[in-house]
């Protein structure tokens, strides 16, 4: 392989990792929206998978954000996360909020998993800002639905 054919391999595995990370934050933002009304009669939960949502949405951002730099194309739709898509089709509501708060902690984990086998798969550069800004908050929301489903508070 040339220099050239070396170079556009590597692009093209740091767009479709970045991509597949992307897909994955896109799914968690639909599950807690989906997750949301299960808890409207719950503010203090609620007001949690508020924070979490919102933390998925920050990163949704700063993948897209990191796929544009590279000169790649963002994804524009998810990818499946868990079972969650799958379990909330009857609704939420239905399910209970202890039911839901354990699929999305399952959620949490696939999403740790993800990013943590994405590290190898990317530049010093990307590596460096999934190490130190999305990991970090992957950690963070994936503890508050752990601690959430023991039935205490982060």
């Amino acid at each position: 392989m040339s220099h050239i054919d070396v170079e556009a391999h590597r692009k093209d595995q740091t767009l479709e990792t970045l991509n597949d990370l992307l897909k994955g934050e896109l799914s968690a933002v639909e599950s807690y929206d989906r997750a949301l009304p299960a808890v409207e009669d719950k503010p203090a939960l609620r007001s949690d998978l508020q924070e979490c949502r919102a933390s998925h949405e920050l990163r949704v951002e700063r993948i897209r954000r990191a796929i544009l730099d590279v000169g790649g194309e963002p994804a524009h739709a998810s990818g499946a996360w868990g079972l969650f898509a799958k379990a909330v089709a009857g609704g939420a509501r239905a399910l209970g909020w202890r039911t839901v708060i354990s699929t999305l902690e399952e959620g949490e984990e696939h999403g740790l998993k993800d990013y943590g086998d994405a590290m190898s798969r990317l530049d010093e550069r990307l590596r460096k800002v999934v190490s130190t800004e999305l990991y970090p908050e992957q950690q963070h929301t994936a503890s508050m639905m752990s601690a959430l489903r023991r039935g205490s508070s982060v």
